[in-house]
């Protein structure tokens, strides 16, 4: 559960603040209350929503990069603070809690990064699919310009 804007009670100060629960992934997974709010360099780590007067941690988002991980369910975010080289993966409670907690991230000055996955030239300049040749479930080539004009949905199954 996250809040942005909601009001003083839902966060525990100023209405434009951006703070929810987060699961920081670790040897003993645990939730923990964070907030970030816009000119604070700093994202705060509480024990829980009642206990906002004294932080647990602290993170420097003005020194700090992140990248977001969508192959974890739910999806995570991947903090490094740059200056002391500590790592925090702090787990969302759903796939659309990920973007303001980066939109509130990027306004205290944390470089969001891409992922640094290799796109091959073919699909990075790609206006559609019916230009690929893929593998069906039997291994053999199958143009995708069959299925143009069929609603399609393709499934990677990743299966050897």
């Amino acid at each position: 559960m996250s809040c942005s804007a909601s009001g003083k009670a839902a966060c525990g100060g100023t209405p434009s603040a951006h703070c929810g629960y987060l699961k920081k992934k670790g040897f003993v997974d645990v939730d923990r209350y964070y907030r970030i709010s816009p000119g604070d360099p700093y994202m705060y780590c509480y024990k829980d929503e009642t206990q906002t007067w004294r932080a647990v941690e602290k993170i420097n988002l003005s020194t700090s990069k992140v990248l977001t991980d969508f192959g974890m369910s739910p999806p995570a975010l991947l903090i490094e603070e740059e200056a002391t080289s500590t790592k925090w993966l702090l787990q969302t409670g759903d796939e659309g809690e990920i973007l303001p907690w980066l939109k509130s991230m990027e306004q205290s000055g944390v470089n969001c990064l891409e992922p640094q996955e290799k796109i091959c030239d073919q699909a990075e300049c790609a206006c559609n699919i019916y230009g690929f040749e893929v593998e069906d479930i039997d291994g053999s080539k199958v143009k995708l310009d069959k299925y143009k004009g069929y609603v399609t949905l393709i499934v990677n199954v990743a299966s050897e």
